[in-house]
């Protein structure tokens, strides 16, 4: 949308709308005894399409260090577009195309455009986290939408029963033990001019850390620290959240801390469809790192897996060669910068 903010990372969720039941049941052992087998590790299917979607083969290995490190793979991008899909041919790839991307190229058409490569999938994840998955497949319940139950450490549920489970999959994904991002946010004008917000965010996973893993009964997911360092009348700004399980039984907990007032107050609501910070009220609390928080407030069903045109593998986006000039345009980023590649999703 034109005045949304810009996020360097992109994805995209393929679900939504309808019921979940009010518990949902462990799987058997049969079925969790199909992950590395037909399933990868953490769920997703091995095989490819046949023509466009490769076989899971494994994924890369991680190389060296993860601090400071930017995605890099020169196979990857060497890779040539295959094609562009624009407003002109659509049509043709309707049933590959999220809402979100038809909406685009509908009301931009003069400029928005989706360039398509090879399909790669070079996802891996650490040993511990595979062992722990495959524990939780035959252990792991979901009371309602927000009460996971019986697991620790890995994904929750590998072989999801329901939409719930798949968005907890993604909340509790591994990202390391801990990590500090430099997160700078655009609020872009029709005229193509912004206004760049900086922070720099620190996370300390508590479920997800492979080194002390917080069991679920703790109820304690991660703790965040951001500190906007511009534009100066926001300099110095912090954010302090202890972030739950159960957001329902036990609400995140946030505390700001203001420079000018020179005191930490509670925050009253860091959650749903509060403004995010930095965002002058375009992006939603609900909305960072595609969904977070609770989940009692929507309905949802799981419509099945689907081919879909998604960004993926996005070299040239995150490369600190990209200058932001390079990649913010008025009304959308530059599309020669984004790498669109066909995946199953749910």
């Amino acid at each position: 949308m034109m005045h949304n903010p810009l996020i360097r990372t992109l994805t995209v969720v393929g679900l939504l709308a309808g019921m979940v039941g009010t518990a949902t049941a462990k799987v058997s052992a049969e079925e969790a005894a199909r992950l590395g087998k037909d399933l990868t590790p953490i769920g997703a299917e091995k095989k490819g399409n046949g023509s466009t979607i490769p076989d899971w083969t494994g994924g890369l290995p991680q190389k060296g260090a993860l601090a400071g490190a930017f995605p890099e793979n020169a196979e990857i991008s060497a890779d040539k577009i295959l094609f562009t899909i624009d407003k002109s041919n659509a049509a043709q790839h309707a049933g590959k195309l999220t809402a979100g991307h038809k909406a685009l190229l509908e009301r931009y058409g003069d400029t928005y455009k989706m360039n398509v490569y090879k399909t790669h999938r070079p996802v891996a994840w650490p040993q511990a986290i595979y062992d722990a998955t495959l524990t939780n497949a035959t252990t792991a319940e979901l009371e309602g939408t927000d009460s996971p139950k019986n697991a620790k450490l890995g994904f929750l549920y590998p072989i999801p029963g329901n939409a719930a489970e798949v968005i907890w999959n993604h909340k509790v994904r591994w990202r390391g033990d801990a990590v500090t991002r430099y997160n700078n946010q655009a609020i872009v004008q029709p005229d193509g001019g912004y206004q760049m917000t900086k922070l720099v965010e620190e996370v300390k996973f508590k479920y997800g850390s492979i080194k002390e893993p917080a069991p679920l009964q703790e109820n304690m997911n991660l703790y965040y620290l951001s500190e906007v360092v511009a534009p100066p009348r926001l300099a110095g700004q912090l954010l302090l959240v202890h972030e739950t399980m159960d957001q329902v039984a036990g609400p995140r907990q946030a505390w700001i801390y203001n420079p000018g007032l020179r005191r930490i107050r509670r925050a009253p609501n860091v959650a749903y469809d509060n403004p995010y910070e930095g965002t002058d009220g375009n992006q939603f609390n609900d909305q960072v790192d595609m969904y977070n928080g609770a989940m009692d407030r929507y309905t949802w069903t799981l419509v099945g897996k689907k081919e879909m045109y998604i960004p993926y593998n996005s070299y040239k986006m995150a490369s600190p060669n990209t200058k932001y000039t390079d990649m913010i345009r008025p009304r959308h980023i530059n599309q020669d910068l984004a790498r669109y590649e066909l995946h199953r999703v749910w």
